[in-house]
Order: structure tokens, then sequence, then C-alpha cells
């Protein structure tokens, strides 16, 4: 009986470690998720251990733990948004504004013109250039330098210093709302899109461009994708859990794309490398030039070679697998077009 006993005992204690845990889903509230995924963050303030978590109802992916406000706001300095000796600026301003057109072309195939308010605004590239083409444009950046850095740029359009929640907008007085890879940031997102809904124009158009967890490249990657970004991406979207969150706001989904030239065959790249590299982010660090102090000249050398002679093999089939992957609906970033009713 003794042994019966233990082995009884025994049988209910790996039951209950195979139960969910008990974790609040950020957008829809069920206390029922499940482990998707293990993440260690080895350096800078927000070192530790990370879990992204599944959510039994809605399938949204979070971060557990929520790091607090002001952690993560150390982890939005200048040098996020900002290179600050990048030897190829003079070209990467050519694609950029080669980026805001794109995004003008798309967004005003739904809504012509008007008010427009761009949320996590950063440097106010998007902004500056819609205010130019006779959009009454307003940036929105919860971070200081991206709207010390998007006034100095001089030009029009107005900027804004913190979350939607901070300020007081019109109701029903925005034509269109932008968050170009932002959302994910954003820890409330059911309470965001509700705001957001309520500030709009019947008619008027939301657009959210954001990582895609269920997108060939988030697979192919996996820990090391460049879409996780743990923790300062405190929320995961697949097309589905994001179309579902709109319309549960009050939002009509009119597109979806797949594909996205400025992110995609980048994102695969360079998640591929940081496979390879001895830490993460390392192609961007030395694309702009801030590679970290405290990374010795060996291992600086050996990232460097090993840039030189797997990026031209790898760069291609980064170019082709995306392509083919947005293709088919299973792109590494999404855009979602919304109309508000």
């Amino acid at each position: 009986m003794a042994s019966q006993s233990l082995d009884l005992t025994s049988v209910a204690t790996a039951a209950a470690a195979e139960r969910p845990a008990l974790k609040i889903c950020p957008l829809c509230t069920c206390s029922q998720s499940q482990l998707y995924q293990r993440i260690t963050v080895t350096r800078g303030p927000a070192a530790g251990s990370y879990e992204l978590r599944r959510c039994e109802a809605c399938e949204l992916i979070f971060v557990d733990p929520r790091l607090d406000d002001a952690i993560l706001a150390r982890l939005y300095d200048e040098d996020f948004y900002f290179s600050t000796g990048w030897v190829l600026k003079g070209i990467s301003e050519l694609v950029i504004r080669q980026i805001q057109r794109t995004r003008q072309r798309r967004v005003q195939r739904f809504v012509r013109s008007g008010s427009l308010l761009d949320i996590g605004s950063g440097d106010g590239q998007f902004v500056h250039h819609m205010a130019n083409e006779g959009w009454r444009a307003t940036g929105l950046d919860f971070s200081p330098a991206a709207q010390t850095l998007a006034e100095a740029r001089g030009g029009r359009g107005r900027f804004l210093c913190g979350s939607i929640f901070d300020h007081e907008f019109v109701p029903e007085s925005i034509d269109l709302v932008t968050l170009w890879q932002v959302l994910e940031h954003i820890g409330e997102p059911r309470e965001f899109l509700e705001r957001t809904h309520a500030l709009m124009r019947p008619g008027g158009v939301f657009v959210a461009a954001v990582p895609n967890i269920e997108g060939w490249s988030a697979r192919l990657a996996g820990a090391r994708w460049w879409g996780l970004d743990v923790p300062r991406h405190l929320v995961h979207f697949s097309p589905r859990t994001l179309c579902h969150a709109l319309e549960h706001a009050g939002f009509t989904v009119i597109k979806v794309n797949h594909l996205s030239m400025q992110y995609d065959p980048y994102g695969l790249l360079h998640s591929t490398l940081d496979w390879v590299f001895t830490r993460r982010h390392f192609l961007s660090d030395f694309a702009k030039q801030q590679v970290s102090r405290d990374v010795r000249a060996a291992e600086y050398t050996y990232n460097v070679a090993a840039l030189v002679l797997l990026g031209p093999l790898l760069a291609p089939l980064s170019l082709l697998t995306t392509a083919t992957a947005a293709g088919v609906g299973r792109g590494g970033f999404i855009e979602v077009f919304a109309r508000r009713d």
C-alpha cells in the first residue's frame, strides 16, 4: 500500500506540473496560458530569464515577466532609434525616403487626406513626410530622445511625448492612425485599441505593422528571431490574433500585407547570423558603429569574418525565403489595415 500511495503521489505531482500556469493575458484577460518559449537575455539592464506564454483563449503570445516601465524606458535611449555614426548614412536616408513614399501610397489607397496620428513616431520621418504632403500630421512617442530629434529635424508636423493615454484628443477627430513596428511594444493592447477607436472618425483607417510570430522567419530562426526582441516586445501577434483584436475593438479589417521589404529579408539575415555571432544583434551594431566596448579584438574579428564569409550566401537565401513565405501568407512581418466603421 505504501508503494501504491507513492506512485499515486508521483502521478498527481506530474499532472500538476503539466497544467498550464495561471498568467493573465493582456488582450482577453484569460488566466490560462501555456509556455511557448524561454528566452535568456545575458547583457544590459534587462538581463534575465523570460517566458513567452500563449493564451489558451485568444492565442496571443506575451512576455512574462513584464518589466516595470522605468526599466523598459532605459531600453529606448537614443541609440535604439538612431545611428550615431552610420558609414552608409547617405544611402540609408535615400532608402528611408523611399520607405516613407511606399507607406504613403499604401495608406492613401484607403484614406486620401486628413489628420494623421503616428504612434511610436521615432525620429519623425513619416510625420515630416506626410505633413509635407498636406496631412495634418502628429507624432507621438514615449521617448524624450525621439521627440527631441524629431523636432530638431525641422519641417512640418508636431510631436508629443508620452502614450495615447497621456494626452487629450478630440473624440472622433483622427482620420488615420499608424503604428510602424510599434504595437508589439504596447503591453495593454485591448485598452490601447479601444482608446484609439474612440479617437478616430467613422471611416478612418488604422494601420499596424508588426512581426508575425507564425511566419516562416520566426519558425526558422527560433529563439534568435529578430522579431522577438525580448523584453522590449511585450506581445507577439499572428495575423489571426491581430485581426481578432481589431475586430473586438470595433474595427473592420480590410487588408493584410504579408511582406515588408524594409524588415523581412534583413530580419531573416540578421536572425540567421545571430546563431553564428558571439552575441545577439552584432550585425545591426556593426552597421551602425555601435558595437559594445566590451567586445574584445578576437571576438570582433571572429564576428566580422563570419559576416564576410556567410553574408553573401545568406543574403540571397533570405530574400528568396521571405518572398516565398509572403506568397503563401507566412511573411515574417505583416501590415494590417482596418477601418473604423
